[in-house]
This record gives C-alpha cells, structure tokens and sequence, in this order.
C-alpha cells in the first residue's frame, strides 16, 4: 500500500509551496492559550506526579465518562465508561482492531473510496478488501449486501463527512446499515474523526446507536489538536477484556500527560461553545473555495458541496488521470492529494482538495495554479 500522507505532509511544509493536499485541520483554529493553561493547571495540581506516572490501559476515567456523556447526548448511545478506551488517536484504534480480528486472507468491507491511512493500517494485517461503492446518500447498499454475504470479518466506513469525499450517508441508508449488521457476525468500524464538524451540527444518528454489531471512533485530532495524539473508541461489552488485552500488549496505555491536558481543557470549556466559531470558520472556508472553484476551474471539471469536515471532492473528466495534474500542480508548487490511492478499484479521475489549511490569500493563489493546470493537462 503506497505511503502518501507523511509524504504530502513533507513536501506542503516546504518553503513557498501552497497545499490543498494533506488531511490537517486549520491550525490557526487551535486554541493554544487554552491549552497552555490546562498543562500548567495540571502541572501546578497535586496529582502532577500523576500526569507523568504510568496510566491504566483503558485511559483516563474522567476523559472516558466526558465521552461516554458525550455520546449519550449527541449521538444517542447508550454506552458504560467502562466501553470507552483512549487510544493514541484513532489511527491506533485501527490497528488494535486489525490486529484482534484479522487473518492474512480475511475478508475485510471498506467504502471505495476509503480514507488512506485505514487502508495502510489495516493492510498490515493482509486482509482481502472488498470495495463497496459510494453513492451520494452512502454505501451502495446492493454491493454491500453481496459484500456481507462473503460473511466478513469487518466493515470500516466514515458517515460523516467522509475521507477523502466529504459525502455523508443519509438517515435512510444508516438505519438498513444498522439492520443489515444486526443480521451478521460483521464487526463495523464506523470511523466517526469529523462527526463534530457539521457546520449545522451532526448530520445524522450513529449507526453505533442502531446496532451493537458497530465500534465507534472518534478523535480531538480534527477539533483540538491532532500533536496531543488522543483518540478514542466505544466499544460492545463483549469486547472489553480482548480490547484491554490488545492495548495493553501493543502500547501500554496512550499517554497520561496529554489525557490529563484534554480532560482539564475539556473541564474548562463547553465543546458546544467551543465548536461554534469552528464550524462558522469551516464554513465560511468551504464558501470561498467553492466560490473559487466556480470562478475558475473550466467546466469540464466537477465537484460536491460539502455539508461539514474539510473535503471537497474533485473530479477531472472522465477517462482522464489526475496524476497528470498532480504532477503538473507540484511543479508550480501547489500540492494535490491524488485520489487513486484512496481507492480498491478506478479513481483515476479523482482529487481530494482540502480547504481547511491554506490562508485566504494562498486560496486563492492556489486556485489560480489549478486553473492553469487544469487547461494545460486536460
């Protein structure tokens, strides 16, 4: 599985490139005063002795209940503390999954198009990936009815606001999802990293709260700060022993430090508060690149309208390669995301264009050097 995101994320951070590329948030956005503040309470609190000792496996109790609360009152699921893990982000739930379920030559469901970097985690474990289509409204429900009768061990897919389409699966197609697990013995990972960026708030139910055939995962990666590397999952009851097993095995515990950092910040500031002028932002980003785009991309160049996250998903005529504009963007120092990689078959005609990281100004810049690019290759 090729290797592009660290490689991306190089090549953007050289002097005087411009980047739609890579899948960071916007770190202007990151709230570091309020950060800074909850490492010095922590450090200056009487358990600071605490916050550097080792931790227990399944994370921090009081970070766990703020999530578990959390999912109560947003998602409507009804989870236990104690079916809360922290993790070292959510890139470590998908390898301690892959690595309790999957056999060289299993079966593995994923969306196609599928978020890079599930695919290389869970390529590890030399799954046998069966690709299922997505339409506007979510997976083909069609292919993933055939996909379930080859009985596999899992399911990975993003409802909202997907990586790397920015699509969203409608309330419809959640609650068959929802059914049609319910009547297997496959695990889903519903992957849930920008379920928090809906510029309107969430875009539906998580199909965690319709099926116990489901582990939900989450992050403060796309909405705090991706450096503190503080994911988490909720899991069924079944899954609790192997699950503290396996994380026990693989790293111990995520770390106390920046647990003990999130759960003080997460004290001191109401999320919903807090979310409110991240979302305008997002929003108000995603308006002027799409402003952008209409203005001058030519038409033979397509693309959605987003309703949350930080993706716009591009499409160069068909029968055409993008890598040819991936290459002739890159030369004028622009950086695209191909989006080949993200996919089990086709794709070839496919960007990821992430909004969120570039000023208005190098936007706009940007979107000049697509212009050019696009007219010259195509």
């Amino acid at each position: 599985m090729e290797s592009f995101i660290m490689q991306l994320i190089a090549v953007a951070n050289k002097p005087g490139m411009i980047s739609f590329a890579t899948g960071l948030p916007d770190k202007r956005l990151f709230d570091v005063k309020g950060i800074e503040k909850a490492a010095i309470e922590v450090m200056e609190g009487e358990d600071a002795g605490d916050a550097l000792q080792y931790g227990v496996t399944e994370g921090f109790p009081s970070l766990r209940k703020k999530i578990a609360d959390r999912c109560k009152r947003t998602m409507n699921i009804d989870t236990k503390v104690d079916n809360v893990f922290i993790t070292n982000g959510s890139q470590e739930c998908f390898d301690n999954l892959g690595k309790m379920f999957l056999d060289r030559g299993d079966k593995m469901i994923v969306e196609n198009p599928c978020y890079l970097g599930a695919l290389q985690s869970y390529s590890v474990y030399a799954p046998k990936y069966i690709g299922v289509d997505l339409n506007n409204d979510g997976p083909n429900l069609d292919q993933l009815t055939v996909a379930l009768k080859e009985k596999p061990k899992l399911f990975y897919g993003i409802p909202n606001y997907q990586n790397p389409s920015g699509m969203c699966y409608s309330e419809e197609s959640r609650k068959q999802i929802a059914e049609m697990l319910s009547d297997s013995e496959t695990l889903m990972i519903e992957d849930d990293a920008y379920g928090e960026l809906g510029y309107d708030g969430r875009a539906g139910k998580a199909i965690r709260s319709m099926s116990d055939n489901v582990v939900l995962t989450g992050s403060y990666s796309k909405i705090i700060s991706p450096g503190m590397r503080i994911g988490w999952m909720v899991i069924p009851d079944w899954m609790i022993e192997q699950t503290k097993v396996s994380l026990e095995a693989g790293c111990l515990h995520a770390g106390s430090f920046s647990q003990r950092i999130m759960d003080r910040f997460l004290e001191k500031n109401d999320l919903d508060v807090y979310l409110k002028p991240i979302r305008a932002e997002y929003k108000r980003k995603r308006d002027l690149f799409l402003d952008l785009m209409e203005d001058h991309l030519p038409d033979t160049m397509s693309w959605n309208d987003p309703t949350g996250g930080i993706f716009v998903w591009l499409l160069t005529p068909k029968g055409t390669d993008a890598m040819h504009l991936y290459d002739a963007a890159l030369k004028k120092k622009l950086v695209l995301m191909p989006g080949r990689p993200f996919h089990i078959r086709n794709g070839e005609n496919t960007i990821r264009l992430n909004f969120a990281t570039a000023c208005d100004e190098d936007m706009k810049k940007g979107m000049e050097i697509l212009s050019k690019v696009c007219k010259d290759v195509f």
